[in-house]
């Protein structure tokens, strides 16, 4: 092979004019070495001594295009390692198994893969609702009832589901190469391995790997970030098969993948977990994501200062940015968003009668910043799902293996009156309207909704509130369902159908109207017992929030009133007056016993302990209003 003095700054393997550029950073003062090797044999071929180029930068440019069709990995004091920039890795293909005598190797070109124009969709946050999964556990089950379990074809065969439930974004719990049974030495030190119940030698010398004792499900761990989590696709199954040691590239399933969901309207949005990794790499691996598979975003847990640099990077202007939280002043372009635990831990404590918790509660229902969006949800992976929420008053975490202590404490659940499952039909019964409740809170907020797989119809994990390490029905998603859990899908498609269906529930800061007086109406206003005066004591745990859709759509002359009763006892709400109709109920999470009414006389709406009435009504426009819009 002939060789030529390679780019220090240009990291991984790469194609370049003169061929092939390797650039590998190594600290240590040892001898590094690039090694080919067959693609379908596996036998070592070539290896080429990398030199010091800049820094601790090895590099060297490979001028032979015969090494396209080969796998590579550096070498090291007789180790062999996966290339951290490596675009694809073999022997990851069984999730959670370390083969024996396996040799870890990237691809040193990816195949092509036709896009057919595809482009990131820039989906406006105010018009998404997000659906955070995890991939192998969406479809893992076998009462998914998918060809293509706990992969990335298996999410393709649920889109017309998550098209029909009105889903606009899926975003992944990381779905890059984790190291998931701690089968890299270059990720991990001794003490994970004894954590794990890990032992292992030199593993890329070809001994003997004991499977580990724990799984990292999750993968919120290191890993190989620039490659697609093989465990997740079919090719890869076929690299283990009879065909013995012949390489499928898989990364071809995730780019189909997005593709399909393109176009079907769908997003993708990726979590990375970033542990202690560098701010260039960080901005590279992002890049490579969004260039080569198209994704719509990324969820990032890393340091501030990598997050300044993404969010100033002009090349992701348009690309959604998640993390923890920004500060709304910066940035010229709304891509970015804050996702944390106080809109969860808001409705939460609110949805379970917690003193003192309307103030919070109106104010994270109202919360939509300008350049800045929010995301709302009330169960992650990280907590209880939305049924365990409601069926459980403290963890159950004994499967994990470290006597309950891991997982949050705190998590403002109540079981409505019985611990875990139950036959009682009162407190199915409150339980089923507590999640109603909960839904309308998260989807009908100012935010941007986000709906944890499987809460949609009511999937439980048993009380565990942290199943990371757990490969199993426990912690895939079940989907079963019931007369009850059809009846909270059904709700879930309602909320989401009415919240598209009037642009003021989620874009009140692109308002098509600016001057609230001409219409007689604000566009957002507040009710208690009497019309546009709030009860905001500490012990009042009810109130009216009414909308003006004619802020969002200058046709329209929809009035939207929402009445929120946490209590445990039934309170009256008054209605402000509207010119030529009256207010209407159309949905309420109390189906049962008592019902939401409207007293005409009083002019008021009667919302029973512990449950939502959505009301609405079509005004008149004063003449008053007609002649001031004339006038302009």
């Amino acid at each position: 092979m002939r060789c030529e003095s390679g780019n220090p700054c240009i990291m991984g393997c790469n194609r370049i004019e003169n061929g092939y550029n390797f650039a590998y950073d190594c600290s240590t003062d040892t001898d590094i070495k690039l090694c080919f090797f067959d693609r379908d044999t596996l036998e070592l071929k070539e290896e080429i001594p990398l030199k010091k180029r800049m820094g601790t930068v090895h590099s060297v440019c490979v001028c032979d295009d015969n090494i396209e069709r080969m796998l590579y990995c550096y070498k090291a004091d007789d180790e062999y390692i996966v290339d951290p920039y490596a675009k694809a890795v073999t022997g990851c293909e069984v999730f959670g198994v370390e083969q024996e005598n396996t040799l870890h190797l990237s691809p040193v070109k990816l195949e092509s893969f036709n896009w057919e124009g595809d482009v990131p969709l820039h989906l406006p946050y105010n018009d998404c609702v997000f659906y955070k999964l995890n991939v192998r556990g969406f479809t893992k089950s076998r009462s998914s009832k998918v060809k293509a379990k706990g992969t990335f074809r298996g999410i393709v065969e649920k889109i017309p589901y998550l098209k029909e439930l009105g889903i606009t974004t899926l975003e992944f719990m990381p779905a890059y190469e984790f190291d998931e049974a701690y089968r890299f030495p270059q990720f991990i030190d001794s003490s994970e391995y004894l954590r794990y119940g890990v032992i292992k030698g030199s593993i890329y010398n070809n001994t003997v790997t004991k499977k580990a004792e724990k799984l990292n499900c999750w993968g919120y761990t290191k890993a190989f970030y620039y490659a697609p989590k093989a465990s997740y696709s079919i090719p890869a199954e076929d690299n283990i098969s009879e065909k013995a040691g012949k390489y499928n590239d898989y990364t071809t399933e995730f780019k189909n993948m997005v593709k399909c969901l393109h176009n079907n309207g769908i997003e993708v949005v990726m979590e990375f977990f970033f542990d202690g990794v560098k701010t260039a790499y960080i901005l590279d691996c992002v890049r490579y994501w969004v260039r080569e598979y198209h994704i719509d975003g990324v969820h990032l847990y890393c340091d501030e200062h990598s997050l300044n640099v993404l969010a100033a990077d002009p090349q992701l202007a348009d690309t959604k940015i998640i993390t923890v939280g920004w500060n709304s002043d910066r940035g010229t372009y709304k891509h970015m968003a804050s996702c944390n635990n106080d809109a969860q831990n808001t409705i939460r404590r609110y949805l379970k009668g917690d003193e003192d918790m309307l103030r919070p509660f109106i104010n994270m229902a109202g919360a939509n910043p300008y350049n800045a969006a929010v995301i709302n949800y009330v169960a992650s992976n990280n907590g209880f799902t939305l049924y365990d929420l409601v069926s459980y008053d403290r963890k159950h975490n004994e499967l994990n293996g470290e006597n309950n202590r891991d997982g949050e404490n705190y998590n403002f659940s109540w079981n409505c009156g019985e611990e875990g499952s139950t036959r009682k039909l009162k407190v199915r019964q409150l339980r089923i309207k507590q999640i109603k409740n909960a839904l309308v809170m998260v989807i009908l907020s100012q935010g941007t909704p986000l709906i944890l797989a499987g809460d949609e119809f009511m999937n439980t994990q048993q009380g565990n509130n942290n199943p990371y390490c757990i490969d199993s029905e426990l912690s895939w998603v079940n989907w079963r369902t019931s007369n009850d859990s059809m009846q909270i899908l059904e709700w879930t498609k309602k909320l989401i159908g009415l919240r598209k269906k009037y642009g003021i529930l989620h874009s009140r800061e692109n308002l098509s109207l600016s001057d609230s007086k001409s219409l007689g109406y604000p566009d957002m206003s507040y009710h208690g017992s009497n019309a546009w005066y709030a009860d905001m004591e500490n012990y009042c745990r009810q109130i009216g929030i009414m909308y003006c859709n004619s802020y969002a759509d200058d046709k329209s002359r929809s009035l939207i009133y929402i009445a929120y009763n946490m209590h445990w006892e039934k309170h009256n709400l008054a209605l402000p007056k509207v010119e030529g109709s009256s207010f209407k109920i159309i949905a309420a999470t109390n189906d049962v016993q008592d019902k939401a009414f409207i007293d005409k006389e009083a002019r008021s709406v009667c919302v029973p302990e512990r449950s939502i009435a959505i009301l609405v009504a079509e005004y008149q426009e004063k003449k008053k209003a007609r002649i001031i819009k004339k006038r302009y």
